[in-house]
């Protein structure tokens, strides 16, 4: 059976006759526009609808990609427009933050290596610039869309890049937690490694120093939606703690007892007489073997050591195993 505005068979004479008077009626309901005002606004209904079918279609494609939408304002922000110098400044400082903090979240980068970030991850994590959105200036920035799961043996593009933007608003929540926001922003970041210190620096200054602020939403298959906002101040205490700091490389040696570990997070922890609990790094897939190995017995481990001295004369230590080994004695 056809429906009211089906064309039906032609060959259904009496069909096409109720046809034609279903229509003719529908068009004395409408008549056609006489005017070129009611022309244009005919016109104009059409394009609305089209263009919201194409808004639909749009939101649906996102929605199969992680996307970041960021609102700027404050005084480089002013009737909803933004200097191309500043806000070319801030997604060059934000992708370079993104591609450094996901190198060195890789599970399969070397342990210290300092070399460039390799094309793979550069082209992972890259952002691409979708509409502007109603605020006092946003835009949208979607995940590659051409990027399939496990480019990299054990780690998904998006995985990665889900990966990184969490700890990058890690760090954006520390630096507006208030009292002791230097230190808290230190502990998040010093893990990362110099590099990543570097680049976190240089993408709070660009809000610090042009007065604006800035919120972040993010939403991809393993962060339902997540936002941070970072104001112009707190990207200023960000950006002292970051610069300010003091950091250096030693290697030291531990002796203490195996009490724990996780290998989701790639580390070990050791009772150290006189320190407590620390909190070692080593490759995700060493964890399990380690603790097998070693749990509920004393070490000896060699580690690199990674420390930061804030302004205010606290010390943040990052620990990479190097090896792990029974004592002699």
């Amino acid at each position: 059976m056809s429906t009211p505005h089906s064309l039906p068979d032609a060959t259904d004479k009496n069909a096409l006759r109720a046809w034609l008077a279903a229509r003719r009626s529908e068009s004395a309901e409408k008549p056609a526009p006489r005017t070129m005002a009611e022309l244009r606004s005919v016109q104009l209904k059409r394009l609305a609808r089209s263009m919201e079918s194409g808004t639909e279609t749009e939101s649906h494609e996102r929605q199969e990609r992680p996307v970041l939408r960021f609102a700027l304002d404050g005084d480089a922000v002013r009737s909803h427009r933004i200097e191309s110098a500043v806000l070319g400044d801030w997604l060059r400082a934000f992708q370079a933050a993104v591609q450094s903090v996901a190198y060195a979240l890789d599970d399969l980068r070397p342990t210290r290596d300092s070399g460039p970030v390799p094309k793979e991850i550069q082209r992972m994590t890259r952002l691409f610039s979708g509409p502007v959105f109603a605020s006092s200036y946003g835009m949208v920035l979607e995940g590659a869309p051409d990027l399939e799961q496990g480019e990299l043996p054990g780690t998904g593009s998006d995985v990665l890049l889900d990966r990184a933007i969490n700890r990058i608003f890690d760090v954006a929540d520390r630096a507006s937690s208030g009292v002791d926001a230097e230190d808290a922003v230190l502990d998040a970041a010093l893990p990362l490694g110099r590099r990543v210190i570097s680049h976190l620096s240089e993408l709070s200054d660009v809000l610090a120093s042009t007065g604006t602020n800035v919120t972040l939403t993010w939403e991809s298959k393993a962060t339902s939606r997540r936002t941070s906002s970072l104001s112009s101040e707190s990207a200023d205490r960000c950006r002292q703690a970051l610069r300010a700091a003091q950091v250096e490389d030693t290697n030291d040696r531990l002796v203490g007892t195996v009490v724990g570990g996780s290998k989701l997070r790639g580390v070990i922890e050791l009772e150290v007489e006189g320190r407590g609990v620390v909190v070692v790094r080593t490759p995700k897939e060493d964890v399990t073997g380690l603790l097998a190995a070693y749990a509920e017995r004393q070490v000896v481990a060699d580690l690199h050591v990674l420390t930061a001295r804030s302004p205010g004369g606290r010390e943040h230590r990052s620990y990479v195993l190097l090896e792990l080994q029974e004592p002699a004695f």
